[in-house]
């Protein structure tokens, strides 16, 4: 695809690179189940550093590069999508009124600007105009079912001649917004497109000489409505082990107890959940102890400080809740890149965070097959 060729061409370092996929990702419009752009982008990108990728009917895609000696299969995956909106229905005078797809606060709901469809067509979330607001109103926070959005059409039909139908995504509308520290960036999606990103790098970075065995990279869908995709997957591959690449939060701001609660800091490196699990509905990882070394180990050989914690009971999950139960087992861990704000148009990522996901998982990929895995 000219536009990847482009980005590793003109950009100097790895940081550079993923801060330009992560500029161009975010631009695009995948809410789970509506992944297409980022699915098709992500494949051609793959395509010319990949010896075969594959996307099946879901929107998975397996990315696959040979090592040059026999070896473990290892697995590294992101996610696709992101959370948003859909199109419930179109009322007669014009406006639009929507569901929620994924983890969406409220909070951030009134007085948004959003784009519907792939073709970002221009809403705002409406909100009543503050001179007329009483003062209990201007202290409520409504839900998405009382909300609308305001295409600038006047009739059902005004609306549907924009091109919007039932069903259609709707995501926040979010520039790439880089902070006084050129490293930070706040956009929408960082959830999960850094990671997206950085699996590019990956597969860019390492050649066929640089290890044995092989290497799957997998992008699922519909992790934020339930670790879908990874359903999906997890029994296609059967991989010696993975390496889960998403998100997590940080714990740095001055509404949380960072120590007691959330231990994980923007700029300190990459995350490393080892347990963690959603109370009351049946998710649960624990790291592999053999794949916990793997990342220690590689951690200090690239001089890369990794925030170790557990989320236990909180509301924290990853597509490795899935993976782990599929076939006889899959032993793996997930490895972080922290961000504040999640799930809002305003997510912070710090790009050192992300270079250092990067070295961590290219150092597992370099030694694949150098570790035993057995439990004990």
């Amino acid at each position: 695809m000219s536009h990847s060729k482009t980005l590793t061409k003109e950009a100097g370092t790895a940081k550079e690179r993923i801060r330009e996929q992560l500029r161009h990702l975010v631009s695009l419009v995948g809410v789970s189940g509506s992944e297409q752009e980022v699915v098709k982008y992500l494949k051609e990108s793959l395509s010319p550093i990949s010896d075969e990728v594959k996307v099946d009917h879901s929107g998975n895609i397996i990315a696959v590069k040979h090592g040059i000696a026999p070896g473990p299969k290892i697995m590294v995956s992101a996610h696709s999508d992101e959370i948003g909106f859909c199109v419930k229905n179109i009322l007669p005078d014009g406006y639009i009124i929507f569901d929620k797809i994924g983890g969406v606060s409220d909070q951030l709901l009134q007085g948004r600007k959003v784009w519907i469809t792939n073709k970002k067509i221009p809403g705002i979330i409406g909100i009543k105009a503050g001179h007329l607001q009483t003062s209990e109103e201007s202290k409520q926070v409504k839900s998405a079912q009382d909300c609308y959005i305001d295409v600038g059409a006047f009739t059902k039909m005004q609306a549907e001649e924009m091109g919007i139908k039932i069903g259609d995504a709707i995501v926040f509308q979010s520039d790439f917004m880089e902070m006084h520290d050129k490293d930070l960036i706040s956009t929408k999606s960082v959830d999960n497109r850094i990671n997206c990103a950085i699996l590019l790098e990956l597969f860019n970075q390492v050649k066929a000489s640089d290890f044995s065995g092989t290497l799957y990279g997998v992008v699922t869908v519909q992790e934020e409505v339930g670790l879908r995709g990874a359903s999906m997957i997890g029994n296609v591959i059967e991989p010696d082990y993975a390496i889960v690449l998403d998100t997590i939060p940080a714990g740095d701001t001055p509404d949380i107890n960072t120590e007691k609660n959330l231990p994980v800091y923007l700029g300190k490196g990459p995350a490393c959940p080892i347990s963690d699990g959603v109370r009351g509905e049946g998710f649960f990882t624990y790291i592999h102890p053999k794949v916990r070394e793997m990342i220690e180990e590689q951690s200090e050989n690239a001089d890369v400080p990794v925030q170790y914690l557990t989320l236990n009971g909180d509301a924290y999950v990853t597509d490795a809740a899935n993976f782990n139960l599929a076939g006889k087992g899959m032993p793996l861990g997930v490895v972080a890149t922290p961000r504040r704000y999640s799930h809002s148009p305003v997510e912070l990522v710090h790009l050192n965070d992300a270079e250092g996901v990067l070295k961590i998982v290219k150092g597992i990929v370099s030694d694949n097959g150098n570790k035993s895995l057995d439990f004990i």
